[in-house]
């Protein structure tokens, strides 16, 4: 009997999940709520957190994501995730590009997010790991291998990528290849794919364990954030759709559980 997408997650994940921050006008855009702009140091380097995904956290298509009742800013973030089924250190971009091929599979995060607490959070050094851990986490519907997916030859996927909230879309076009951005200092288009990820680890003397993720980081347009002030956050009985060509749709029913505020203990 095959497994189902979240089964199979829950049998080979290592625990372990590295987040890119990687798509430019997602980054632009929420640090433009703040009054901010993308720092220049984003251009020349991967950047992006490590996290933990408990197993009961972990939802499936169709399921309900359930988010602590203190939060007020509840926000869904679409990505691609990447699962690596063997280990690989390198600082070869192609030698990562075929470990994409042939040794990693990836499907669709719904990367909920805490927006109150997460701003709390990040009043302090190291932040956002508390806040990216109290939500459930959605994936599927089912999990691709990277040579069933076309890519150019940076690694970078060539997907379509569409996102709405109970039919009404935040994300109508654009795929993947938005990942792509021009460096301010030579004009070149760049772009943080999976594979420049994989051999940014490789520099710094680290790599990626079997069972390990790799989160592409939030796609612009890719969340109620981006959307602000235009967009309302996430409500009880939300239908969020997230569809991605060659994956198909992950669909989720949002949803609220009682937990009491940790900031008032």
């Amino acid at each position: 009997m095959e497994l189902s997408a979240t089964d199979f997650l829950k049998k080979h994940f290592s625990g372990k999940i590295f987040d890119a921050l990687a798509f430019e006008q997602h980054m632009r855009q929420i640090r433009q709520k703040r009054g901010d702009t993308v720092p220049p140091e984003w251009y020349e380097r991967v950047t992006g957190y490590f996290g933990r995904i408990e197993k009961d956290k972990i939802k499936g298509n169709g399921d309900t994501i359930f988010y602590p009742s203190f939060e007020h800013k509840k926000d869904c973030e679409f990505e691609i995730v990447g699962l690596c089924l063997e280990s690989i250190k390198t600082t070869d971009v192609h030698k990562a590009i075929e470990f994409i091929k042939h040794h990693m599979v990836f499907t669709i995060w719904n990367d909920t997010s805490c927006r109150e607490f997460q701003a709390y959070d990040m009043k302090l050094p190291l932040s956002v790991t508390f806040s990216k851990g109290m939500a459930d986490k959605a994936f599927g519907p089912q999990w691709v291998s990277g040579n069933q997916i076309p890519m150019d030859e940076n690694g970078v996927f060539n997907m379509e990528m569409h996102l709405s909230i109970n039919g009404d879309f935040l994300r109508r076009e654009g795929g993947f290849r938005s990942i792509y951005f021009t460096d301010p200092k030579t004009d070149e288009q760049r772009a943080w794919g999976f594979a420049q990820i994989i051999a940014w680890f490789g520099k710094i003397n680290q790599g990626f364990e079997r069972g390990d993720l790799i989160g592409s980081g939030t796609v612009g347009n890719g969340s109620i954030m981006d959307a602000l002030p235009q967009r309302e956050w996430l409500k009880a009985g939300d239908k969020i759709e997230m569809w991605v060509e060659y994956i198909g749709t992950l669909t989720n029913t949002v949803g609220v559980i009682e937990m009491p505020d940790p900031r008032n203990y």
